[in-house]
């Protein structure tokens, strides 16, 4: 009996036990329980804004300078861009500047050659045939002067054209033969026979054997192709006379120096072979087309009365130029080049930089470039860390891709629900094209300027072009007129659809 009622009261004592613990748990205690653990945040650390190497669990003052702990933000990619902690930007290096408008300055430097003057180069030629009796400048290289004999001819067929004007001078009363006289006085005059020797022959009626060939022009002999005794005909060439007191100088400047190059320009040349002289000039010639290296040639006029410069001789070149009017600037170091696009990290707040696409123009001086489109003045661009700041975006988005389960390459139902996502009025994409239709392979990531006619584009929905291929991640800002891979991360390009104000 005894061993019965001890076992009753154990078993009440068991299910008082169970009551009083289910009894303050019921099922909705267990939810909310779970939900309290749930929501419980995660570790938060902190950190020095001064010393970013100081992290602590708990919130604090810093050892190094006493200043209070603030919360350390984690890095990951924003609706607006990619979001660095303090510690993270630091130890990336993250510099940014401004966006400013400038006057965009530029001295082209170049290497070039000094040269003959092209106008400055004279041919002497035989218009009679005969024979050489005497030479008179026998050196290639001496200095000549204008009307200075530089040979003797023998000439039958001019001592025949004497005659027939002796004779027809005698006959001078008669009209036709008048006629005669100026026609035989032309002749001579087109064998280079001067005035005053027709003159003499006119009044002396003395024949002369021979003719003088005389220098064109002050100068110096750079050729000479004749010798005493030579028979010579009609169209020979006999000297070559060069006038060095002025000279050119010819240059190369790249392609990208082009804009900062123009006729008439001031140019300072400098020569390795005369240090401290220094020699200032205009700039008479731009060529219109580039050569095989790719390069532009110049001409540069030089004085040379003292003929200090002689031809082939090395040339430093300096040209300082600007754009004309304000632009629109940014260091060059800011601008991440792919080849297919440009691209710009734009600060958006402390620790949020959005990437930018941007199109570039000329180069000044300090290594900053001129922007067209894609920024405004007051923006800041990130100059230094932003290839770091470019991989840490595309790691984010390819780790956001896997952990949501995202396929590698979105087919149309993908690109459907992004756009469904949306805001009505937010286009990832936004693609714009030139309104001119033999233009439409001009695609951009938002507006822009066309670069062949100048004209503002405008979205496509607003044109017939409808082939635009764009890569599924927009933050690659690739478009294409034709279907393919994205040259940046190698997805396969999709077909835009852009949204019409119908569907909105």
């Amino acid at each position: 009996m005894r061993i019965v009622i001890v076992s009753i009261l154990c078993l009440a004592a068991g299910f008082g036990v169970a009551w009083m613990v289910l009894g303050s748990s019921s099922p909705s205690g267990l939810t909310s329980a779970a939900a309290d653990a749930a929501s419980e945040p995660s570790a938060q650390q902190y950190t020095c804004g001064m010393h970013p190497e100081v992290v602590s669990d708990e919130p604090g003052i810093c050892p190094i300078c006493n200043m209070k702990l603030t919360p350390k933000k984690q890095a990951g990619k924003s609706a607006s861009g990619v979001t660095i902690d303090p510690v993270t930007r630091q130890n990336m290096g993250l510099v940014t500047a401004d966006a400013y408008y400038s006057t965009l300055e530029r001295t082209v430097r170049a290497f070039g050659r000094v040269a003959y003057r092209e106008p400055n180069r004279h041919s002497v030629n035989l218009k009679v045939k005969g024979w050489v009796e005497r030479l008179f400048v026998d050196e290639v290289g001496e200095q000549v002067f204008k009307g200075q004999p530089l040979l003797r001819l023998y000439a039958p067929e001019l001592v025949a054209a004497q005659r027939e004007y002796l004779v027809a001078a005698k006959s001078a009363n008669v009209a036709i033969m008048s006629e005669l006289v100026s026609a035989a006085a032309d002749r001579l005059r087109n064998w280079d026979i001067s005035e005053d020797q027709i003159e003499r022959l006119s009044s002396d009626a003395d024949i002369v054997q021979t003719m003088t060939i005389r220098a064109p022009a002050d100068g110096i002999v750079t050729s000479k192709m004749v010798n005493e005794g030579d028979r010579l005909l009609p169209g020979r060439k006999l000297f070559e006379v060069v006038d060095l007191s002025t000279v050119w100088v010819t240059a190369h400047v790249y392609e990208q120096d082009a804009p900062f190059v123009s006729v008439g320009q001031q140019a300072l040349v400098r020569f390795p072979k005369l240090p401290g002289e220094q020699y200032s000039g205009r700039v008479e010639y731009v060529s219109p087309f580039l050569d095989d290296d790719r390069q532009i040639e110049i001409r540069i006029t030089l004085e040379n009365e003292n003929q200090q410069l002689k031809p082939q001789m090395y040339a430093e070149v300096a040209l300082s130029s600007e754009l004309a009017g304000e632009q629109l600037v940014i260091p060059r170091k800011a601008v991440i080049n792919s080849g297919v696009r440009e691209l710009a990290y734009v600060a958006v707040s402390e620790d949020t930089y959005e990437p930018r696409l941007i199109r570039t123009g000329a180069v000044g001086a300090d290594d900053m470039v001129q922007v067209s489109s894609g920024l405004q003045a007051g923006e800041k661009v990130v100059v230094s860390g932003q290839f770091l700041l470019d991989s840490e975006s595309r790691l984010g988005e390819a780790l956001g891709g896997h952990m949501h389960g995202e396929q590698s390459a979105p087919e149309a139902d993908d690109h459907e629900a992004m756009h469904a996502s949306s805001s009505d009025n937010d286009d990832p994409y936004d693609i714009h094209t030139c309104p001119m239709p033999e233009h439409f392979h001009v695609l951009n990531y938002g507006p822009g300027t066309c670069p062949e006619c100048g004209m503002d584009l405008v979205p496509t929905s607003e044109t017939d072009n409808t082939e635009v291929y764009v890569c599924p991640m927009p933050s690659c800002g690739v478009a294409e007129s034709e279907p393919g891979l994205c040259p940046v991360c190698n997805m396969h390009l999709m077909k835009y659809e852009p949204e019409s104000g119908d569907d909105k």
